[in-house]
């Protein structure tokens, strides 16, 4: 996001629709039938990843980078989530997924998306405002940029029944959070 805020990045956010049902599954999985379908005592073999199973993730990742490879993105090396193709940079979380670039790449990145929406069913979201919770805040004019978790903060403090607001909004130390009576 630094970088986005530095270089005045354009930004594109995506979700892609039903995204582990497009991996098949590298080991033998067998579920019970779902209440009210098929017969008692009878189980289904799974070939398609599912939402709940742990491989899900791992093997969307692996299918999601191999799409973005065929495209001529490069891994960022460590970053697993994080690719390159020229100066189009994508980054993604699960099915979450979201390319920045600068204005003159924006018929390279509609292409690229274009490319990716073939395979997928992808829904274009807009301009990046949140991502995995995070509210992002921008100031393009000076190329400035914020990422807020006060929606999470609000969660937090809701399902633990704390309401300071007052405090918080005075005091510079957002992480003196007092921790909930446990008597």
């Amino acid at each position: 996001m630094a970088i986005t805020a530095k270089f005045d990045l354009e930004t594109v956010q995506m979700d892609a629709v039903n995204a582990f049902v497009h991996c098949d599954l590298d080991e033998v999985v067998y579920m019970r039938m779902p209440p009210g379908f098929g017969k008692k005592d009878k189980v289904l073999r799974l070939r398609k990843a599912l939402y709940g199973l742990r491989r899900s993730p791992l093997l969307w990742q692996k299918n999601l980078t191999n799409s973005l490879k065929e495209l001529g993105f490069k891994e960022v090396p460590r970053e697993p989530c994080v690719m390159l193709n020229g100066g189009v940079v994508v980054f993604f979380y699960v099915d979450d997924i979201v390319f920045c670039y600068r204005k003159k790449d924006r018929e390279k990145t509609k292409e690229l998306i274009q490319e990716l929406q073939k395979e997928y069913q992808i829904n274009i979201l807009g301009e990046l405002k949140w991502f995995l919770g995070i509210h992002v805040l921008r100031d393009r004019r000076q190329r400035r940029l914020w990422l807020s978790q006060e929606a999470y903060i609000e969660k937090i403090a809701n399902q633990y029944e704390i309401d300071d607001r007052s405090h918080w909004a005075t005091s510079r130390h957002y992480g003196r959070v007092r921790a909930p009576s446990l008597t």
